[in-house]
């Protein structure tokens, strides 16, 4: 332990006396090097705006979203789940109905891919607007949204689309 100290002490001692050398009146040494330099000021601006007006100023319009309070995330979070509730019991209430479940099952039992993909977009096409009569509430923007969304996948877009079975089958007969 007195090997560890003496040592300690030494370093502690000529710390001390470097750091009042340096400059008495800082406690630590780090007294700035020169003053410090103003910036010089300013030429006057132009003729300043009064800080009282002369006459009333008309009011501007309000914005929208001046008069409601900001939400709170947890707020906003939950009023899109219940949208996406409302939304989802609208679309279970649409797939129930019988016309749509033919359509889906003829669908499904299409011979070639071409007719598979014409009877699935009829198929959400009309869910979409079905559930637009379901949940009177759903905007026709939300509707149209709902249309793209689910038919979407159907489109061919990144290959050549395929030809109309029918039409094929007429051209190289």
């Amino acid at each position: 332990m007195k090997k560890l100290t003496t040592p300690l002490l030494a370093t502690l001692l000529a710390l001390s006396t470097r750091l009042a050398a340096a400059d008495p009146e800082s406690a630590f040494g780090l007294a700035p090097s020169a003053a410090p330099q103003l910036a010089p000021p300013s030429p006057p601006a132009a003729p300043s705006i009064p800080l009282i007006p002369e006459t009333m100023q008309p009011a501007g319009k309000p914005d929208k979203g001046a008069d409601q309070p900001q939400r709170d995330r947890t707020a906003v979070a939950e009023d899109k789940m219940k949208h996406r509730i409302q939304v989802r019991l609208a679309r279970n209430k649409a797939e129930r109905e019988p016309d749509l479940q033919v359509l889906k099952a003829k669908a499904y039992a299409a011979p070639t891919d071409y007719e598979q993909r014409k009877l699935f977009l009829e198929y959400f096409t009309a869910l979409a607007e079905r559930m637009g009569k379901v949940d009177p509430a759903l905007r026709k923007e939300e509707i149209e949204e709902l249309k793209s969304r689910y038919a979407g996948p159907y489109y061919q877009t990144h290959i050549s689309p395929t030809v109309d079975p029918e039409t094929f089958r007429t051209k190289h007969n």
